[in-house]
């Protein structure tokens, strides 16, 4: 089966949920969300990137996701879709859904915010530490991993950056720890998604840990937006991985 979920906690400029000492744009103490306490690795205030930039603020596309997620719906791309507000409440549905439909998962996409080498959801992360033995997020990585179609089965993180410059350690790690291909991006998505790249347990990145990295100086300072002529680009309307990628 094929699963959607995505961050319901962006809600807008300065009324999204944030982590314990995040602070909003005009420098004042933002309250922290319950679900912060609630999974592994609640995010830290130079954590909260936005578009790639440590803005420490969210600027409304849960609304826009929840329209994507229709859309993919009706086009078959998904035949069950959740939003959440932590990594461990969306790893849960996912490993529910499965076990109550019988169905085994052959591709699971998840939207959200992220940077290199994680992806947020709420104010939680999946990054490298949480994908370790014993972290909080340990026995629903578990669970995920049973309910999925084994090795060729998709993961795909549709965020910012993850798999970017020093990212491509994260998506080695991530492969190992589900047992099955993982996808992710290299550049700032939007309506371009660009730098799509894939791997299996045990492969090595074939993208250069240049691309999609802006720099100043020679220092890496920030990703770079996706663009319709950037490598192995899609479209936020794609619901399948092109083939190569």
């Amino acid at each position: 089966m094929r699963l959607v979920l995505f961050d319901n906690t962006d809600v807008g400029w300065g009324s999204a949920r944030r982590a314990n000492g995040a602070r909003r744009r005009d420098g004042a103490p933002a309250r922290a969300h319950p679900a912060a306490a609630d999974s592994a690795g609640s995010a830290e205030t130079g954590d909260l990137e936005v578009l790639g930039e440590a803005v420490g603020a969210t600027i409304g596309l849960t609304p826009i996701w929840r329209a994507g997620v229709l859309l993919h719906r009706m086009t078959g791309a998904a035949d069950a879709w959740q939003s959440a507000a932590s990594w461990a409440e969306a790893l849960g549905w996912a490993a529910r859904a499965a076990r109550e439909r019988g169905r085994k998962i052959a591709s699971l996409q998840a939207w959200g915010h992220g940077g290199w080498g994680y992806m947020r959801m709420g104010a939680t992360r999946l990054d490298e530490a949480a994908l370790r033995p014993g972290s909080p997020l340990d026995e629903a990585l578990d669970a995920l991993r049973a309910e999925l179609a084994g090795p060729d089965a998709l993961v795909w993180l549709r965020c910012c950056s993850a798999f970017g410059h020093t990212g491509r350690s994260f998506a080695q790690a991530l492969a190992r720890r589900l047992g099955c291909r993982v996808a992710g991006h290299t550049y700032i998505i939007a309506f371009y998604q660009s730098g799509t790249h894939s791997l299996r347990p045990g492969e090595t990145p074939s993208w250069d840990p240049h691309e999609g990295v802006r720099f100043d100086g020679g220092v890496p300072t920030g990703a770079k937006w996706s663009s319709r002529g950037a490598p192995n680009t899609v479209s936020c309307l794609a619901g399948d991985l092109p083939r190569g990628y």
